[in-house]
């Protein structure tokens, strides 16, 4: 029989028009240039990431369908709520989580060794809370995320 180590994923994403492409702070994402075209995104360990790009950045912002979401601490704590009970019916662990203004960090064991999929359900059961606890439908995430180990 063999056992698997155990290992934890950690999940992060952001608030819906945070951190967008070109942002001066760094992005992960494709650079658009002006004279058409882009420059492909850089996402392997070790290497560094692009950073402040106005261009790329003003057009992330003209492309957005709604405002950028920031999330209240009322609204945090229903995110930080949604999280446990994603976690507790699929008997998943969160041995810490970090909900913030404009993005989200989990660390969660006992799960599938899936991070996208990890990420979806915890962003899907996210997304439906606040949806209720606003009365309102809108996009409260960004697309993706980040899944590591």
């Amino acid at each position: 029989m063999t056992v698997e180590a155990p290992f934890a994923l950690h999940i992060s994403w952001t608030c819906y028009g945070n951190w967008l492409p070109g942002d001066e702070r760094g992005y992960v994402s494709n650079t658009l240039l002006p004279e058409r075209g882009f420059d492909p995104k850089r996402n392997l360990p070790g290497t560094p990431y692009t950073a402040d790009d106005a261009y790329t950045r003003d057009r992330a912002r003209r492309l957005q369908k709604q405002p950028t979401a920031r999330l209240s601490r009322d609204q945090a704590r229903c995110v930080a709520a949604a999280l446990v009970e994603a976690a507790q019916r699929r008997g998943w662990r969160i041995v810490r989580a970090a909900v913030m203004a404009n993005h989200v960090h989990v660390v969660v064991m006992d799960c599938p060794d899936d991070g996208p999929q990890v990420r979806r359900v915890l962003k899907g059961c996210t997304q439906a809370a606040l949806c209720e606890f606003a009365g309102q439908q809108r996009r409260w995430w960004t697309a993706s995320g980040s899944d590591r180990y």
